[in-house]
């Protein structure tokens, strides 16, 4: 069971720092890296809503990291119930970046986001596995 608790305080504390990198200020500056090509009306109230709806996802990444590291106490208890909210998130996430990696995104981002994606579901499957 240590494995699995440290996974879920390794993935918690990634999703909360996911908040702090999605947060406005530290955000907006890096879209236009991000997207190359796209015009996101800096400076218009449309790049505020943009900016608001990435800071609503790094809320609810911090609120799924607090959980998990709050359920590692007792990590036979609550991974049930945990290990699936991940992985859907890391799935749903995952093919978010594939649509925005043929579209829009920079294809070297959308790879990286994408490995992310894959190590957190593949770890999170081998430490599941041990602990049953």
């Amino acid at each position: 069971m240590q494995g699995m608790k440290n996974w879920m305080i390794a993935v918690g504390v990634f999703y909360i720092l996911n908040l702090v990198l999605l947060w406005p200020s530290i955000w907006a500056p890096q879209l236009p890296g991000m997207y190359p090509g796209v015009e996101l009306y800096q400076g218009e109230p449309i790049f505020q809503l943009l900016l608001d709806a990435w800071l609503i996802v790094g809320l609810g990444l911090a609120a799924i990291g607090v959980v998990l590291i709050w359920g590692s106490r007792e990590p036979a208890r609550y991974y049930p119930a945990l290990m699936p909210v991940v992985f859907i998130t890391e799935f749903v996430f995952g093919i978010w970046d594939i649509y925005s990696a043929m579209y829009y995104e920079a294809l070297e981002l959308a790879m990286i986001t994408l490995v992310i994606h894959v190590i957190i579901i593949v770890t999170g499957v081998w430490v599941w596995k041990k602990s049953v």
